[in-house]
């Protein structure tokens, strides 16, 4: 079986064709899907899911900061009360 060239060329323009329109329109879908109020929120929803994630671990390293410094204060009132009990007695 032997393809002429004219059939060749039909069936290569015919596929680019075809590849070039399925391809605008996948495009034409995709631009319609990602402008639609649904696809705008699912956008919104995980920028806020993410922007909320990164502030709750903020929010844990300030809370476990905090609660370091006031242990080291503890122990630093804790050492002074015990120089000023000492202190007194002496007196």
């Amino acid at each position: 079986m032997e393809i002429k060239p004219l059939d060749f060329f039909i069936g290569m323009s015919l596929g680019l064709a075809l590849g070039v329109g399925g391809t605008m329109l996948v495009s034409r879908i995709r631009g319609w899907l990602g402008r639609s109020e649904v696809g705008r929120l699912r956008s919104e929803n995980r920028t806020l899911t993410r922007r909320l994630a990164e502030k709750d671990r903020h929010v844990g390293k300030m809370l476990a900061e905090t609660q370091r410094l006031a242990e080291r204060l503890g122990q630093k009132q804790g050492l002074s009360q015990a120089e000023d009990i000492s202190l007194k007695k002496i007196d």
